[in-house]
């Protein structure tokens, strides 16, 4: 996939790479179109397997080619794929990828919904799926069988973010000939790059930090070249497509990446720094802190930090959930990503249908909150949740 601007730095590559100047417009317009007219050069593509070819939809718009291209810009990838929802796009990989008698390694504090897909459908077709400790490279070569395909990982574990020693993982599943697959949506290409550091694929959900204004759902695989290709038929085949329009919309979020990364990361972490000494609050996460378990592994694999924090909140759920609803700017509600403050208890959100053993072993305790700083003033977000704490 060719890049104009391949060689020129994140900020410029997440601007113009991929745009598609149609007619002299400075950004790509909407192809609101279900299908596009075959031209012999369309017939040829369609021979050839159809990717990257506009045919249909389904299959591939101009406004998702120009998303691809900039992703896969801002990655490092070689080729990559755009889906309705990053759900759609885990699925894909997994069930794209893995056959009957196949067996995956991951771990439990992973997305809720990546945990339900892997320990509710992958079994039902025959898939095994072995969890280990992100923490503990070695605890998932432990893991593997003469059966395991798939080392899965998240940059930044959701949501108790724990930091993942990439770099290690890398080394372990080059060692045993297996792929390596990470979700990168926490941390975004911005924050860290993991086909640099070894990573086979990369999973988005387009719907935070890449679209940025919690206004579309979507999702996004990058990678290899040849598992891009193998993966592409299997998008046709399971329909997870995305329409143009929210195509559009990602792009425009792209765009402007890597002005909004550093408020959300900055906001995050200090805002972090000041919750660490209120007395209403027992622990903090977050990868800036010297008291977080990984710091050291951050400060290699992620240095420029992350928008998303987490922290425990005295008196259990019902404080938290009383705190949650005196605040006055951050918003009540799941995902992430968005130019505004979002807040949430996972226990019943994102990792509502995780059993709660499960929950409390990952660290999602009693009192336990997650939150994705915007980009609003971080006095403003402070007085919010100080005197939110404060009420409680």
């Amino acid at each position: 996939m060719a890049d104009d601007h391949a060689d020129k730095r994140f900020a410029t590559r997440s601007v113009h790479s991929g745009t598609q100047h149609i007619e002299g417009a400075v950004n790509t317009p909407i192809f609101q179109s279900s299908t596009y007219y075959l031209t012999d050069e369309r017939y040829a593509g369609w021979a050839d397997g159809a990717q990257h070819t506009l045919i249909y939809s389904r299959l591939s718009s101009v406004n998702s080619e120009a998303c691809v291209e900039k992703i896969c810009a801002l990655e490092g990838a070689e080729d990559g794929e755009l889906f309705a929802s990053g759900m759609a796009a885990i699925s894909t990989v997994l069930m794209g990828l893995l056959s009957k008698g196949d067996h995956v390694v991951a771990n439990p504090d992973i997305y809720g919904g990546t945990y339900g897909l892997m320990t509710q459908e992958l079994p039902r077709f025959g898939i095994d799926v072995s969890m280990a400790d992100v923490r503990d490279p070695q605890s998932y070569e432990a893991a593997i069988t003469p059966s395991t395909k798939i080392l899965y990982i998240e940059s930044l574990s959701n949501p108790v973010l724990k930091i993942c020693d990439i770099e290690a993982m890398a080394a372990i599943a080059r060692a045993h000939d297996l792929l390596l697959v990470i979700d990168n949506t926490f941390t975004t290409p911005w924050g860290c790059q993991p086909i640099e550091l070894g990573c086979d694929l990369v999973i988005h959900s387009t719907t935070k930090y890449l679209g940025g204004h919690s206004d579309i759902v979507g999702g996004a695989i990058v990678g290899r070249k040849d598992l891009i290709a193998e993966l592409f038929p299997k998008k046709v085949h399971f329909g997870g497509s995305p329409d143009p329009h929210a195509c559009y919309l990602l792009e425009r979020g792209m765009r402007t990446l890597s002005a909004r990364m550093p408020i959300h990361c900055a906001n995050a972490a200090e805002i972090a720094k000041r919750l660490e000494t209120h007395p209403q609050i027992s622990s903090v996460i977050h990868p800036s802190l010297a008291s977080h378990p990984d710091y050291e592994v951050g400060q290699r694999i992620m240095p420029k930090g992350t928008g998303m924090l987490a922290f425990i909140v005295n008196g259990g759920d019902v404080a938290a959930l009383r705190f949650m609803r005196g605040l006055k700017i951050i918003f009540e509600a799941t995902s992430l990503g968005g130019v505004e403050s979002l807040i949430e208890c996972p226990f019943n959100t994102s990792h509502m249908s995780i059993p709660e053993d499960v929950r409390m072993a990952a660290g999602v305790v009693p009192g336990f909150v997650r939150v994705s700083l915007g980009i609003e003033d971080v006095e403003d977000l402070w007085e919010d949740i100080n005197r939110a704490l404060n009420d409680i």
